[in-house]
């Protein structure tokens, strides 16, 4: 793009047209005014953004640009990585209503400025007494997805010089005192001694109804394989290689649209995760396909739904996990009927928002905390959980205690009866 630019105001059927030279030599409109005075602003701030690489040939609202690409997301467009369920879409037209439309500034995708973004988190956040500290953890998961937006002008090639505002980060001033609201809770870990209790549980009683049987497949396939939810509603019984002993994940099951996506989270999602063909999780394994195939004969999914053709529901495997705890005084809840369905309300869970993601982070954390022993790589644990990076499954997944006081105190006599004595004084 030049430096150097020639605008012309010509006035037609009462409008005031501006117009360029484009690449072909001719002139072309870029705008249209009622006033000369508007038409002669226009050019004056055109000039002044061209020289500074801000605008190509047409200016775009930032909020109606916004809220096409939420629109977009929503409806899982163009196999992006981050919309792969209608609900990880849907959270970007919850932004736009309840954040950037009534709070960020009415500006163009050129005039967007680290100060713009500012701006926009003092309205929401507020300033001083105004200040709300519940709202940060919001307003910085939309500032990430407004950056998202950048990368996808960009690649339209709306506007490219976003710069100031893709460096933007609230400022430390902004940030709350409280690291709880400052910082993602991290999922509480179920502790291996109860995770052990209720495995033995489920397998004694696996062949009691067909819930106890979901019960022993849900809980085992969480504890030896660590998937996703959405990667467990997803396994085929294709997936499950006895032969050559391993599970292979390859897409999920999109609870809100009834559909199978075939691609994962992210690329590190579709991996074959291995298991010893002479211990338990085979056995566990062979029982599972064994009663898939007898119970649900013409259902293509491991965890098959008691009818039709889809996989078990969302809310029967919450149901079904939630009850579990209960039985084990792992939780409290309160039961009732409505709607032909025996529905629950969580009193008290340690794992409550993360009844199977507690699962997931257990095995990370063993993995992570067993590596010396076991001579395992970082990139075959990363494998294992289906990450593109170490760094997320070392530092959101493998930071747990596994141990109770007993054990501690047990590792502080060895600390301390391997270390040079001292005398102390009387």
């Amino acid at each position: 793009m030049t430096k150097d630019v020639r605008l012309w105001i010509s006035e037609k059927r009462k409008k005031f047209i501006v117009q360029k030279v484009n690449d072909n030599g001719k002139r072309e409109q870029i705008a249209k005014f009622t006033t000369k005075a508007d038409a002669k602003e226009y050019v004056k701030k055109y000039t002044k953004a061209f020289q500074l690489e801000k605008v190509v040939d047409k200016e775009y609202n930032f909020k109606e640009q916004f809220e096409i690409f939420a629109t977009e997301k929503a409806e899982g467009g163009l196999n992006l990585k981050s919309c792969l369920t209608m609900s990880g879409g849907n959270i970007y037209s919850s932004h736009f209503r309840n954040l950037i439309k009534p709070y960020f500034p009415d500006v163009k995708l050129h005039e967007i400025t680290g100060g713009t973004m500012q701006e926009f988190i003092d309205a929401y956040l507020g300033k001083g007494d105004d200040y709300k500290p519940e709202l940060y953890k919001i307003a910085k998961r939309c500032l990430a997805n407004i950056r998202r937006f950048f990368k996808w002008c960009i690649s339209r090639e709306y506007h490219s010089n976003f710069q100031s505002a893709m460096l933007y980060r609230i400022p430390k001033h902004q940030i709350p005192e409280d690291v709880n609201q400052a910082k993602v809770v991290k999922p509480n870990v179920i502790h291996p001694k109860d995770a052990a209790r209720l495995l033995q549980f489920v397998w004694d009683h696996r062949e009691d109804s067909v819930h106890a049987a979901y019960a022993c497949m849900i809980f085992h396939i969480l504890f030896y394989f660590g998937f996703r939810r959405s990667e467990i509603l997803g396994l085929r019984k294709t997936d499950i290689n006895l032969k050559e002993n391993y599970v292979f994940p390859q897409g999920v099951f999109d609870l809100e649209t009834n559909t199978y996506r075939n691609r994962t989270k992210n690329e590190g999602s579709k991996r074959k995760v291995y298991f010893d063909p002479t211990g338990n999780a085979a056995d566990v394994l062979k029982w599972i396909v064994n009663y898939s195939n007898k119970t649900f004969p013409a259902n293509n999914y491991l965890v098959a739904a008691t009818r039709g053709k889809n996989p078990l529901s969302q809310f029967m495997l919450r149901k079904i996990i939630y009850a579990t705890y209960e039985i084990l005084g792992l939780a409290k809840i309160k039961w009732s009927i409505g709607n032909n369905s025996k529905n629950f309300t969580i009193i008290d869970c340690p794992f409550r928002g993360c009844p199977s993601k507690t699962w997931r982070h257990l095995k990370a954390a063993q993995l992570i905390q067993n590596q010396q022993i076991l001579q395992l790589s970082d990139n075959y644990i990363k494998k294992v959980m289906g990450h593109d990076l170490f760094s997320t499954t070392r530092d959101i997944y493998g930071d747990h205690d596994l141990l109770n006081s007993e054990e501690h105190l047990d590792i502080a006599a060895k600390i301390e009866q391997h270390r040079n004595p001292i005398k102390l004084l009387n």
